[in-house]
């Protein structure tokens, strides 16, 4: 992998370039920014030139020698990548067989990155990085490295979901740094971390990538139609990596690939009627027929779709019924609601969603959400 081949993220390679010529590496550092937009990519860029045994005169890796195909395989003895995982417990499993189910689930997903550094892992319930985890990481650091007076690399994804006891356990390796030794947080909120573990890092912005960038990604590497790349992307809120995650299947088999070609349409229809012409006051069936009562990222998906349906509403509203649209098959439909739904109620109705989705984000029930936000946008509320 390239450098260049990390789109839409000029500003950070510029960082990272910079640090690479000089020589002046710092111990730990902070990629923050949305899921899905180049942080991890970045990171095992960073890491290949570090690692890299013939790097060019501007510290950049040469991509060729065993050091760097090692790298981007996830195989390098001295580069550890930690991704959050489920504790895997549950009724009738043992501590030892959840173990195993994390240790099974973490190499498959190390297997995945491998070739797509960009794949978002997808479990019904949301990962963790364990104390136990960040131990590992402490051991792992302290053994030496391969090459005398080589680097060690850290990368931990979503730094945020460390559980408290980890963040402190972290917060114990970032304050007795060894030398070359290098720790890279990926995080999407600064916020979401403790400050004395923000203000021990050198912090390297990313920012949400563009539509046309997304779909072009879709088309290219995916085969994925345009009228379903455009879409799709529209949809991922500038991450290329939830983009991808509509077409994969969770690791963890609980449930199917939130779109495809043919699922697309209906995936939207259902939205449309569950958040922008509801058809029925009961909500469960028409979650069940979607499979959306208990398939987080399909019903996060469903939302999404709502929500980009009302924006191209409030398009028609502001620049008037020939603005151009995400949901252009829909144009007849979008004019006739930016003529019927008045602009503080579309206002409204967007600020639902939003925390709607947010809240399932959080572990709120679907069926809950869904119904609280029926009852906040129902006639006369909104």
């Amino acid at each position: 992998m390239a450098a260049e081949t990390l789109r839409g993220q000029d500003e950070a390679l510029t960082l990272l370039r910079a640090a690479l010529q000089s020589g002046h590496i710092g111990h730990a550092y902070l990629f923050h920014g949305p899921s899905g937009v180049g942080k991890t990519r970045a990171a095992l860029y960073f890491a290949r030139a570090l690692l890299c045994e013939s790097k060019g005169e501007d510290g950049s890796p040469c991509g060729t020698c065993d050091a760097c195909h090692a790298v981007l395989g996830l195989r390098h003895p001295d580069l550890q990548l930690l991704v959050p995982l489920p504790t895997f417990s549950s009724e009738g499993r043992t501590e030892r067989q959840a173990e195993e189910a994390r240790s099974e689930a973490r190499a498959a997903i190390l297997s995945r990155m491998a070739t797509d550094p960009y794949f978002l892992p997808i479990f019904a319930k949301p990962g963790v990085h364990s104390v136990e985890d960040l131990a590992r990481a402490k051991q792992f650091l302290s053994l030496t490295a391969r090459r005398e007076e080589g680097a060690k690399v850290l990368i931990l994804k979503r730094a945020e979901a460390m559980t408290p006891p980890a963040a402190h356990a972290f917060l114990k390796i970032l304050e007795e740094p060894q030398p070359n030794r290098v720790l890279i947080l990926g995080a999407r909120q600064v916020r979401a971390l403790l400050p004395t573990i923000q203000s021990r890092c050198l912090h390297v912005r990313f920012r949400p990538l563009s539509t046309e960038t997304i779909a072009e990604v879709l088309v290219e590497q995916r085969g994925i139609s345009k009228p379903v790349a455009r879409l799709a992307a529209a949809t991922a809120e500038g991450s290329l990596g939830r983009a991808l995650q509509h077409f994969e299947p969770p690791l963890d088999g609980t449930g199917k690939a939130v779109l495809d070609e043919g699922e697309f349409s209906r995936l939207r229809a259902l939205a449309l009627d569950l958040f922008v012409h509801p058809r029925e006051p009961a909500i469960l069936g028409p979650l069940r027929r979607g499979r959306l009562d208990r398939d987080r990222p399909r019903f996060l998906a469903a939302v999404s779709l709502a929500l980009h349906y009302y924006r191209d509403v409030l398009r028609c509203q502001i620049m008037g019924e020939r603005a151009d649209l995400e949901n252009e098959d829909l144009r007849r439909q979008v004019v006739a609601d930016a003529r019927a739904i008045a602009a503080g109620s579309l206002t409204q109705r967007v600020r639902v969603l939003e925390e709607i989705a947010e809240a399932v984000q959080s572990n709120v029930t679907i069926p809950y959400a869904v119904a609280s936000a029926q009852y906040r946008m129902a006639p006369g509320r909104t």
